[in-house]
C-alpha cells in the first residue's frame, strides 16, 4: 500500500503525524494516569493516519508505539494483567482494519458534495470500527485462555455491553479531524481562487 495519490504537502503531513502522536500518548498512557478522562484515541488514530498519512511505514510505527506504551505500562505496575495476554497480537488486525479502511476513505471536498463526503467517512468508520471491535473483542475472549467456559450467550452479552462504546470512541476524533479538514480545504481552495483572480486583473 503506497500513498500514490492525494498527498498531504510535507509541512502539513509533520503535522498531523505530529498531532496524532501526541494524541496516542495523551490517551493511551491513561495506563500511567488515571486523571484523564479522554476517551482512548487509538483506533481513532489508525483511521484518520490512513485517511491522510496514506503510508504503510506510519501503521507500523503507530503500531508499535502502542505496544511500547502498553509494555512500558505493564512494566511500570509490575504485570501484564488484563492488557497483554495471548490474543494480543491480533489487535495488528483490528489496527490495520482501521488503517485501511481510512486509505480507501478521505474525503474529496472539490470533487463531491460535503453531504456524501460525510456519508461515506461516516459509513466507513462504522463499519472499520465494527471489524476492529470483533476481531479485538472476540480473539479476547477465544484466545486469552481467561474465559474457557464462556457461552454465544454469554459472549453476546458482553458484546452489547462493550460495542457501542468501542464503537463511539473514535467518532469525536474523526468527526473533529473531518471539520478541521473541511475549514482548511475551503480555506485554501478560495485563497487560491481569489489570488488566481487578483492575477488576471
Amino acid at each position: 500500500m503506497k500513498s500514490v495519490n492525494q498527498k498531504l504537502p510535507i509541512s502539513l503531513f509533520v503535522a498531523v503525524f505530529a498531532i496524532l502522536s501526541f494524541l496516542m500518548l495523551a490517551t493511551r498512557t491513561h495506563h500511567f494516569a488515571s486523571f484523564n478522562q479522554l476517551p482512548s484515541a487509538s483506533i481513532a488514530i489508525f483511521f484518520l493516519a490512513g485517511m491522510y498519512l496514506r503510508n504503510i511505514k506510519v501503521f507500523w510505527f503507530f503500531y508499535i508505539l502502542t505496544l511500547t506504551i502498553d509494555l512500558a505500562s505493564s512494566y511500570y505496575r509490575g504485570q501484564f494483567g488484563d492488557c497483554i495476554t495471548t490474543s494480543y497480537p491480533a489487535l495488528v488486525l483490528s489496527y490495520a482494519a482501521m488503517f485501511t479502511v481510512g486509505y480507501y476513505t478521505r474525503p474529496n471536498w472539490q470533487q463531491s458534495a460535503w453531504q456524501m463526503n460525510i456519508a461515506k467517512v461516516a459509513l466507513a468508520l462504522f463499519i472499520a470500527s465494527s471489524i476492529a471491535f470483533f476481531i479485538s473483542n472476540g480473539s479476547y475472549y477465544a484466545l486469552s485462555g481467561k474465559f474457557p467456559e464462556l457461552s454465544w450467550a454469554e459472549y453476546a452479552t458482553r458484546v452489547d455491553k462493550y460495542y457501542f462504546k468501542s464503537i463511539s470512541n473514535p467518532i469525536f476524533y474523526v468527526i473533529s479531524a473531518i471539520v478541521i479538514d473541511f475549514t482548511l480545504s475551503h480555506f485554501f481552495t478560495d485563497k487560491v481562487i481569489n489570488t488566481n483572480a487578483n492575477n488576471q486583473l
